[in-house]
């Protein structure tokens, strides 16, 4: 007869902070019926018992950080598996654009579940840059721009939704790193824009619409097409980090809770456990 083994697979394989998590323990080597035991290194007592090979994070957060076993009972013995669930904390560390390029930029492997009411985007950057560059795209198939932070000049930022912008000039020559937040809801059309936790008076842009759920989103370089178009003279020199998205509107302290990269508020994607993917000349340093 063939061995009872054992195995921990996670879902998803790359967790995402403040989202579900599960955990489950793959059984081969026995038909029969099973009884699944969960453990957690350093807890005193069982995490689990029973017949679910399953165990559930609603939300997963730092507190589940740890070595998990599953010990398997079946009718041709007890077999055992560990899993160590851990995440690369990124608050420490920047993406840096070394260099003017039509191809580098970072894909960001996430998106909303569903098209968004609100949203509020924050980011840190740093760079010498005088030319307009893209820091943020957020595209669909039906509209290249359809969430896009970009900075035509040292003393502005252009906020898009659904393909139409508002502006806010801020004061040049800070020869420093820059923490941002926009805000959107589509009910009023409100915009408001942060610049390191000081709030800009209130624009309007786009009442009634709805951003896209299916999205490409990129940092570094502007969609001119979902995916693509990249110009290399509106692409990024620099270092960005602290990227983080909501489908809500964030509040001021919520915004200043962003800039310490300890967010209370559950983000579609955040910057402790960023999921992406460097696509060319893009480095993730300390």
């Amino acid at each position: 007869a063939e061995k009872l083994t054992v195995q921990i697979q996670a879902h998803p394989p790359a967790p995402t902070l403040y989202h579900q998590l599960l955990l489950s323990c793959k059984v081969s080597g026995d038909p029969g019926p099973q009884e699944f035991l969960w453990d957690k290194e350093g807890s005193h007592k069982p995490l689990q018992r029973g017949p679910s090979s399953v165990l559930h994070f609603h939300s997963f957060n730092e507190s589940h950080l740890g070595t998990y076993t599953c010990t398997v009972t079946g009718s041709r013995g007890t077999a055992v598996a560990t899993y160590n669930l851990w995440i690369d904390d990124l608050v420490q560390k920047v993406f840096v654009f070394p260099q003017e390029t039509k191809t580098s930029h970072v894909l960001v492997r996430a998106q909303p579940g569903q098209p968004l009411q609100n949203l509020t985007l924050c980011l840190r950057s740093y760079t010498d840059l005088t030319r307009p560059h893209s820091l943020f795209s957020y595209a669909t198939k039906a509209q290249a721009n359809e969430v896009l932070l970009f900075k035509p000049k040292p003393s502005a930022y252009q906020f898009h939704i659904g393909g139409k912008s508002v502006t806010f000039t801020i004061p040049p020559g800070r020869a420093e790193s820059e923490h941002v937040c926009a805000s959107w809801e589509s009910a009023t059309g409100i915009v408001r824009f942060w610049l390191d936790g000081r709030a800009w008076p209130r624009k309007g842009l786009q009442k009634g619409y709805r951003v896209g759920a299916e999205a490409a989103i990129v940092l570094g370089q502007e969609q001119d097409s979902f995916g693509g178009g990249f110009d290399a003279q509106q692409s990024f020199v620099g270092e960005i980090s602290s990227v983080y998205m909501w489908d809500l509107e964030l509040s001021g302290s919520g915004v200043k809770a962003a800039m310490e990269d300890t967010p209370y508020e559950t983000p579609i994607f955040g910057w402790r456990n960023f999921p992406y993917q460097a696509v060319g000349e893009v480095y993730l340093k300390p």
